[in-house]
């Protein structure tokens, strides 16, 4: 009795040692109380740091003197005394069995002197496993941690001194995940800021994009702080649907060699996840800056924690890691500088010059609109006069030359509303906001912005980043959309007058054109100008250089001028349209000058026809008895 309690006792006592060698490092050796949990995890009793090792690898478990392995990794990864492991197989480990595990050894060591437990037992804990064989392990289930004095470590490395170091290796906090994402926003940054244009595809980008922002602003309330960031995100995240369709992973993560591949799933099945996985980082937008893997993580620490078991270890992915990679993001945020003119044309500022030819009789000009948000106050020379020029739906300005009765016509091309200039402003550059007006600034800002762009360039690069930050693409855009109706030019010169000056001139050489900022459009103008006449240097000192910005919206006393007369025709108030070419025609009437009374017949005629569908049968006959008279 006294001798089976003793042999009892003594197989109870039997104790296994796990001696795990790294190369380069000291050993480990742990004591198998119960059971261990191997694995890449820091939550694991042994933690491996491997490629090859998943997250929970190996469950060693000791029960009645016989000590077991569950291998939980891939088919083919690791040995015992080099035959290659199955998955959710169990194995009998005895003394100076060698599992093998990429560069890891784990050797089992016995205690001597202590016999082996009956072959018998053996078989029935044999057949014992191979019913538990199938039990799911529970994921992440907290572990019996072995005491200290239970671990039996090399004297020259104390405990406490390896766990930390292993722990330091394992836990990763998202490095590659980060780099994945850089390169993600990099390739973003390429595609918006030079493929695009590039390819001529920009304005149609622009034109789908534009409702899909005027809609969030509309009907949320986005801080115009991160606008700039929203709008890059929604670019961001069809790049990543479209990448998760045909790649099965992010181009970042593809190109660094990540992949969270699945062996028991398809390609279709892996491409389809990650398509709901980019689609679900567009709906939660806050958790999109680090990529999170929701469909990984089980809790916080599994968030914010990555592990090299995803890494590709493959030569390829390795220089493009460490070469392909860096110098892609590089080339990516320099690509803007790269456009061909117009995007990087060098524009050259050209000073207003004095008049040729100056007379010393002139007449004040003192006007104001509310609605345009402009003020006019300047003096400009008997030999010429100022009307207003309208089509149907178009304004503009004609300057007439008395002396010569030549005419030169500043005639509206285009318009473009405060808010598509300032989307086009902040496109492809997510930090655009913070630097650039928002949707309540005035016109004043818009038009020093829009100087600020016209300058950058390769040799403006440092002023360029103060203003832009280090996105540039939409500088160089932005710019475009002054330069694009030009010729193909290299060279520019432009005429901004000054800061508090509405209006801005862009001349090839060939054409000129005039931009006026209003309160609410940018109105881009033609000028078909005779030549061998003074009329543009007249136009521009005389009339534009005239010209600041009046956000006040009170009237200004007296007969309606030329800027009153222009926002009236887009208030649709004819009443002081007439009023206003009765007082013209009343001066011209005075004048032995036929060829400007024509001319003013004329500009009179075009504008009731402008005004067509606008005005009553009362009005069009005011219009008639003027037209008359003249």
């Amino acid at each position: 009795m006294n001798e089976n309690t003793n042999s009892r006792e003594l197989e109870v006592d039997l104790v296994f040692t796990l001696d795990v060698r790294v190369p380069d490092k000291s050993s480990t050796k742990l004591k198998v109380i119960d059971r261990i949990l191997a694995g890449l995890d820091p939550r694991n009793d042994l933690i491996l740091i491997d490629p090859k090792v998943k997250t929970k690898h190996f469950l060693f478990r000791k029960r009645n003197n016989i000590l077991t392995v569950h291998y939980l990794g891939n088919d083919g990864d690791s040995s015992l005394n080099g035959v290659p492991l199955e998955k959710g197989k169990l194995y009998i480990l005895e003394k100076d069995d060698i599992l093998q595990v990429g560069k890891i050894e784990i050797r089992i060591l016995r205690e001597t002197g202590i016999a082996s437990a009956p072959s018998l037992e053996k078989e029935k804990l044999e057949e014992e496993f191979d019913e538990e064989e199938d039990e799911e392990i529970p994921a992440f289930t907290p572990m019996p941690k072995p005491k200290a004095e239970d671990v039996i470590i090399e004297k020259a490395q104390p405990q406490k001194k390896v766990e930390p170091h292993l722990n330091l290796k394992a836990i990763k906090l998202i490095p590659y995940k980060v780099y994945g994402f850089v390169i993600d926003v990099a390739l973003t940054y390429l595609i918006l800021g030079f493929i695009t244009p590039s390819l001529g595809l920009l304005s149609p980008l622009l034109d789908f994009l534009y409702p899909v922002t005027s809609f969030l602003t509309s009907n949320f309330d986005f801080s115009l702080k991160v606008l700039s960031l929203i709008e890059f995100f929604i670019c961001f995240h069809f790049l990543m649907i479209f990448a998760s369709l045909i790649l099965g992973t992010t181009p970042g993560a593809f190109l660094i060699g990540l992949h969270h591949t699945d062996k028991d799933k398809s390609l279709l099945a892996i491409r389809f996840k990650a398509y709901l996985y980019a689609l679900l980082n567009i709906v939660v937008l806050p958790l999109l800056i680090f990529d999170i893997p929701f469909y990984k993580g089980k809790d916080l620490k599994e968030f914010l924690t990555f592990s090299s078991r995803d890494l590709t270890s493959s030569i390829f992915f390795k220089i493009t890691r460490r070469a392909i990679a860096p110098v892609l993001i590089i080339a990516s945020f320099l690509s803007p500088f790269f456009l061909r003119p117009p995007f990087t044309a060098t524009i050259t500022d050209d000073h207003l010059r004095a008049p040729k030819y100056r007379d010393v009789h002139t007449n004040s000009l003192v006007s104001s609109s509310s609605t345009l948000g402009i003020s006019l106050r300047s003096e400009l020379s008997n030999q010429f006069a100022l009307l207003p020029y309208f089509e149907k739906k178009k304004l503009g300005f004609v300057l007439y030359d008395l002396t010569n009765n030549k005419a030169l016509i500043m005639k509206e091309e285009q318009r473009e509303a405060m808010s598509s200039a300032l989307f086009k402003l902040r496109y492809a550059n997510p930090l655009a906001s913070l630097t650039i007006p928002n949707e309540q600034i005035a016109n004043e800002a818009l038009k020093n912005k829009t100087l600020e762009c016209l300058h950058i360039s390769l040799l403006h690069i440092i002023p360029g980043l103060v203003d832009f930050g280090p996105f540039l693409s939409n500088s160089f855009l932005f710019k475009n959309e002054f330069l694009k109706n030009f010729g193909l030019q290299d060279n520019f010169f432009i005429n901004s007058f000054d800061k508090k000056n509405p209006a801005l001139r862009i001349s090839s050489g060939k054409e000129e054109k005039v931009f006026l900022f209003t309160k609410k459009e940018i109105i881009e103008f033609t000028l078909t100008n005779p030549k061998q006449t003074n009329l543009l240097d007249n136009l521009m000192s005389g009339v534009l250089a005239g010209m600041y910005f009046d956000q006040s919206t009170s009237k200004r006393e007296g007969p309606p001028q030329i800027l009153e007369v222009i926002s009236s025709f887009e208030r649709g108030n004819v009443q002081t349209i007439l009023t206003y070419y009765i007082n013209e025609v009343k001066k011209a009437q005075t004048s032995n000058n036929s060829q400007w009374r024509l001319f003013l017949k004329k500009n009179i005629l075009q504008t009731k026809q402008a005004l067509n569908g606008r005005t009553t049968k009362n009005i069009e006959k005011s219009f008639d008895d003027i037209i008359n008279s003249l």
